[in-house]
């Protein structure tokens, strides 16, 4: 990673007090992955507290500069073929193109509105919609609403269904939760199957989506930051970017 954001994290001019690129990086990869605050990540790389938020702070915007190169959408033909055979493999969904999920990202109460980022389970939050294939890859990360925001709405201000509706570049559906209308590209699971196609079409849907849980679990694993259990993240909502 040093190699990788090297350029964004020299120091700007010849000044000689800059830390260099070699401590910065850890300093922020110690707090992604454990969610300890910057006082806790300033005495494990041994820099000052004051100078850890901007260690955290460039490597988070050098990494997300370059996002695009690892959270992608491809939507060529090769890419729909590959996906499809992929979740059909799993529980034998055919032409499924993406699983969807959303999980509440903690944060401090921001000062603006606090209430609009009170989630269901009352503490601030951002509501952060994910896409997945079906090797558990991020294909589009949407962390743009307020905790208090619906599933299904932060679905329809996303291009998703854009990219679904027939006409559209993908050919397959959308795989979702109850929580959503039925639509020409969206498919749900039956919520009281009476029949054994209807439970093999409810077994089948819920064993395919799993993959979101086990990708979410493994994201805020990895990320303690993302996780409740590490605090809430100590940032502004516009910050998150």
């Amino acid at each position: 990673m040093c190699s990788l954001l090297g350029e964004e994290l020299l120091p700007a001019g010849p000044g000689g007090h800059a830390l260099p690129v070699a401590v910065k990086v850890p300093t922020a990869l110690s707090f992604f992955a454990s969610g300890s605050f910057q006082s806790v990540t300033g005495d494990i790389s041994r820099v000052y507290q004051s100078a850890a938020p901007n260690c955290i702070r460039q490597v988070r915007d050098g990494l997300f500069a370059r996002a695009v190169s690892f959270v992608n959408f491809p939507c060529d033909d090769k890419s729909q073929n590959e996906r499809a055979l992929g979740f059909a493999s799993l529980a034998g969904f055919s032409q499924v193109q993406v699983a969807i999920d959303y999980t509440h990202v903690a944060i401090r109460a921001p000062p603006d509105q606090p209430g609009a980022f009170v989630n269901s389970k009352a503490f601030h939050s951002i509501n952060v919609q994910l896409v997945f294939n079906h090797k558990k890859r991020f294909m589009q990360v949407w962390a743009r609403f307020p905790g208090s925001c619906h599933d299904a709405f932060i679905l329809w201000q996303s291009n998703i269904p854009n990219l679904l509706v027939p006409g559209s570049r993908l050919r397959g559906w959308l795989l979702d939760d109850k929580g959503y209308l039925l639509q020409t590209w969206l498919i749900t699971p039956l919520r009281n199957p009476t029949n054994e196609p209807q439970e093999h079409y409810t077994a089948s849907h819920m064993s395919t989506r799993y993959v979101i849980e086990q990708a979410i679990g493994m994201l805020k694993m990895r990320f303690r930051c993302l996780d409740r259990s590490g605090g809430a993240l100590q940032y502004s909502p516009g910050s998150l970017g």
